[in-house]
């Protein structure tokens, strides 16, 4: 073989070797069909309403150093993207918007190393992302500005923490915060909800109870004592009227003794 393939004479040759190389696969683009018809039609109607949503502020980052990231706009006009802000969170005071916008860097996790900066750099699309979700709940002012970022944060703890669960099956404990995470952001929309006038859904709660009276009934004259365990326990024997009797004394009806059937 040649010399530039890094053999000689059936021998290799180290200094010509790059051991480190690995060839490049090509990956092969696998064959997609044509879109139906119907969702063609759908089409028009779903790019009216992504039209018709409110337009998110966003965020593009730049490296400063030492791990840090300096926040600017996804255009070219730093003031309008101010008042994105500002209509995002609720406010007009830039202090607020800076303490929120370090608190949602905060909840950002580095993921890639920039060779060229030599440092980590955050996500920009998660930290989109969080400005999105922020400026979808339309915060009025600062109270529920406040109120929206900590349900992004509860958002975020409930999405990792289910990731965690379901890659270890075992770890019952993670699932088991992951759903009481997931309850709390309910509440938390409710809360926000509510702070706005708004009625909270309707619950429905039925209670089943099983429960046994006694009717008590004393017969006079009779001596036994009967006992019905149905309807509501009143002793109403001595309210009802007695029968007539044809005893001018006033003693009871008395009542035959003789057994077996009258004759008709």
């Amino acid at each position: 073989m040649t010399e530039g393939t890094g053999m000689q004479s059936g021998r290799i040759d180290p200094a010509k070797l790059d051991a480190a190389a690995k060839p490049k696969r090509r990956r092969r683009k696998r064959n997609r069909p044509d879109p139906a018809p119907e969702l063609r039609e759908w089409e028009k109607a779903a790019e009216a309403r992504a039209h018709a949503r409110p337009y998110p502020p966003g965020i593009m980052l730049e490296p400063a150093g030492l791990d840090q990231e300096h926040w600017t706009p996804p255009h070219n006009d730093l003031d309008l993207w101010t008042l994105q802000l500002a209509d995002a969170f609720g406010t007009r005071s830039k202090a607020i918007i800076a303490t929120f916008m370090r608190q949602l860097e905060a909840l950002c996790r580095p993921t890639d190393w920039d060779e060229n900066a030599k440092q980590w750099r955050l996500d920009e699309h998660e930290f989109s992302a969080l400005l999105a979700i922020v400026n979808t709940a339309k915060p009025r002012n600062e109270l529920e500005a406040a109120q929206v970022a900590q349900m992004v944060a509860v958002h975020l703890m409930t999405m990792k923490l289910a990731a965690r669960a379901l890659k270890y099956d075992g770890d019952i404990r993670t699932a088991a915060v992951a759903a009481k995470l997931a309850r709390t952001f309910t509440l938390q929309i409710e809360a926000l909800r509510s702070g706005r006038g708004r009625k909270p859904a309707a619950r429905q709660t039925i209670t089943v109870r099983k429960e046994l009276h006694q009717h008590v009934h004393y017969h006079r004259g009779g001596g036994e004592t009967q006992r019905q365990p149905q309807g509501r326990a009143i002793a109403a024997a001595d309210k009802c009227a007695a029968l007539p009797s044809p005893d001018e004394s006033g003693n009871v009806l008395p009542l035959s003794s003789r057994k077996g059937k009258a004759p008709m």
